[in-house]
């Protein structure tokens, strides 16, 4: 019962008692348009046997920038009786804002028709689902009304932001034996020179070296070029709510994201194979794969990860290397807090190459130091990190210290390139 229709019941029953006590005709007479009215509103409302509505939602996104408009649009066709009133409202999802216009709506619907609930709103990166739209029927005088959750489900997916890193030379210990763009180190095929050796039964006519063959009379001499073969790359991002430093309205864990999103979108977009495993409350994993179907993957895990506070959490030592082969690249994706270089060993022992890619968070709230306490202790943290970075960079790991102000496209391109035996 609304507060509209227990009004109108109240005047009413208060004028009919009032008659009574007092036994005025006046007073019952007055009560006579209130009863009316309520039964006017019960004879006109729709009985839940009678509504047949269907809601279809669409969800569009666009992008300008940065910023991410959600419009979503939705159809109701009554397929039933008529209803003298129909009011849609919806609850903006958690992330969305600026919605515009508020996502409700009242109107008749006859037999038939259709009516529409459309609203924009602006959201952060995450994965939002809508499962039902909520719908009211009721009289003409909103007195009875019925409450409905159509099934209306939908679902977008706003990913992180995408940077393209230009191409570089990629160069790995360990690379998988099927022809892609790395050069493997090994002869086979390929499009580079790698050597001379002698000709053997067999070889290609146009490989042979006759300028060679020419110095050594009743020689012959076989050009050998080196293999180009993919690369198997394992991402680890670092979720955890210990990672995201905050200043204002930036957060570091967002650059780390977008670092990760882009390096999967540069790895894959170059034939190689990439998984992921984001390190947060739980372990997410996308298992290692190949081709667009996986970068979308790995972006729809990225979209929903957040640092969410909990009681516990795990360690960095903690991560399933096993997820990845012992012939990955291992890249990992963390601020680094301190004593959690031990995971470093590990993954040298099992015989992956690794890379580290450490946001600065000492950097990124300098500006935040006023006092001299403040100073010194940024400089303490600065030296603390510093000394981790280098042990970890003994093991032979490549290690990136990235103030997330500088771009980070040249520092992974530097890194990474570097020839075989660099440790």
């Amino acid at each position: 019962m609304n507060g509209r229709l227990l009004t109108v019941f109240l005047i009413a029953l208060g004028l009919l008692l009032g008659a009574l006590v007092m036994r005025s005709a006046t007073l019952a007479l007055m009560a006579l348009p209130f009863l009316a009215y309520l039964g006017i509103g019960f004879r006109e409302a729709p009985s839940g046997a009678e509504v047949r509505l269907r809601a279809e939602r669409t969800v569009e996104l666009s992008r300008t920038g940065e910023a991410a408009a959600v419009r979503v649009r939705i159809a109701v066709r009554n397929e039933g009786a008529p209803v003298p009133v129909l009011r849609l409202s919806e609850m903006p999802q958690e992330g969305m804002t600026g919605v515009d216009p508020p996502p409700e709506q009242a109107a008749g619907l006859p037999a038939g028709a259709e009516t529409e609930l459309a609203y924009t709103a602006h959201s952060t990166r995450g994965l939002f689902r809508w499962k039902t739209i909520h719908a009211t029927v009721s009289d003409p005088f909103r007195l009875f009304e019925t409450e409905l959750d159509l099934p209306a489900e939908g679902e977008i997916v706003v990913r992180p932001r995408v940077r393209r890193f230009r191409s570089f030379p990629l160069r790995v210990e360990h690379t998988l034996h099927s022809p892609g763009l790395l050069p493997a180190g090994i002869a086979g095929s390929g499009t580079d020179f790698w050597g001379v050796r002698e000709y053997q039964p067999g070889d290609q006519m146009r490989r042979l070296d006759w300028r060679r063959a020419a110095r050594h009379p009743g020689q012959f001499f076989t050009k050998e070029l080196e293999q180009e073969e993919i690369a198997d790359v394992g991402l680890v991002l670092d979720a955890r709510p210990r990672g995201d430093v905050r200043r204002g309205n930036d957060s570091l864990f967002d650059h780390a994201l977008d670092a990760t999103a882009s390096l999967a979108e540069t790895l894959l977009r170059r034939g190689n194979r990439a998984g992921l495993v984001l390190l947060g409350n739980t372990v997410d994993v996308v298992y290692p794969g190949y081709g667009k179907v996986q970068l979308n993957r790995i972006l729809r895990i990225l979209a929903n990860a957040r640092p969410r506070a909990a009681a516990s959490w795990p360690s960095l030592n903690q991560v399933p290397l096993r997820v990845f082969s012992s012939r990955a690249m291992i890249v990992i994706v963390s601020p680094l807090g301190v004593g959690e270089w031990q995971v470093f060993p590990r993954l040298r022992a099992r015989g992956n190459e690794g890379l580290l890619i450490s946001p600065d968070p000492v950097d990124f709230v300098k500006g935040d130091a006023r006092d001299a306490a403040g100073l010194l202790a940024l400089r303490l943290a600065r030296l603390e990190r510093r000394f981790e970075l280098s042990r970890i960079s003994q093991l032979g790991i490549r290690v990136i210290d990235w103030q997330v102000g500088k771009p980070l496209s040249p520092l992974v391109r530097r890194a990474l390139q570097r020839t075989r035996g660099q440790g």
